[in-house]
């Protein structure tokens, strides 16, 4: 491996994830800023309820091979050594939640990382589907259900066999450190996100946000609102 090849290939995987598919499908199929509607999120979730149903299959698909696609090249096709793949896959993921196209807004980082553990980690892909489809069946909450998800697998992976593209000889912990830095990107982006918290409440949005990835306990207020609700509309920092 050459270093000048991790580096370049480093910052093509942040640009690719930092194609925010979502706000195109917006501005194209609504002429719509998606992070003036729902919750703001540059996510398929938010063009899922504020734009087109059905255009959540092409922007998911899309923003799960922007995590994929980088990986892959970064074995299969050069040969890098594990950590080098999740370094890559881990700049996938931070370009789809801090895109450089939209000023550093984003998405939330699940499907772009489903897409790195298609290559990096499939056998927990597997558990992290088992894990957050039992997770929604027990709590009818999928943003707590796939948190909870991408947590179990972090020590899940350390009994968990190397994925069949990974040919390398593993560093101890690699896979372990790498999904633990996804679940730090996710749970900072949530707490983040693009909206200014309001004066007095920080504490109970903080927490609405880790566990329920919205700011406010009404769900259907939230997802669904727009620039001209009662409800204020998101604002961007």
């Amino acid at each position: 491996m050459q270093i000048y090849q991790l580096i370049l290939l480093t910052i093509g995987a942040y640009l690719l994830g930092a194609v925010p598919t979502s706000y195109i499908a917006g501005r194209l199929l609504k002429g719509v800023d998606i992070r003036d509607y729902g919750s703001g999120a540059v996510s398929g979730s938010n063009v899922y309820y504020s734009v087109s149903r059905w255009a959540i299959i092409p922007v998911g698909i899309f923003d799960v091979l922007k995590g994929a696609i980088p990986v892959a090249i970064a074995y299969p096709v050069l040969s890098f050594p594990l950590w080098a793949q999740a370094s890559v896959g881990i700049a996938a993921i931070t370009g789809h939640n801090w895109s450089v196209f939209l000023g550093f807004s984003g998405g939330r980082g699940f499907a772009t990382m489903i897409g790195v553990l298609i290559i990096l980690a499939p056998w927990e892909l597997l558990v992290f589907i088992i894990a957050a489809l039992v997770g929604w069946g027990l709590l009818k909450n999928s943003p707590l259900a796939m948190l909870i998800a991408t947590a179990v697998i972090v020590p899940a992976s350390l009994g968990l066999p190397e994925g069949p593209l990974v040919m390398a000889p593993e560093l101890p912990l690699v896979r372990t450190w790498c999904l633990l830095g996804m679940l730090l990107l996710l749970i900072i982006k949530r707490l983040l996100a693009e909206r200014v918290i309001p004066l007095g409440n920080r504490k109970q949005v903080l927490l609405y946000r880790l566990l329920l990835d919205r700011d406010t306990r009404n769900r259907e207020a939230w997802i669904y609102r727009t620039p001209s609700n009662v409800e204020d509309p998101p604002k961007k920092k």
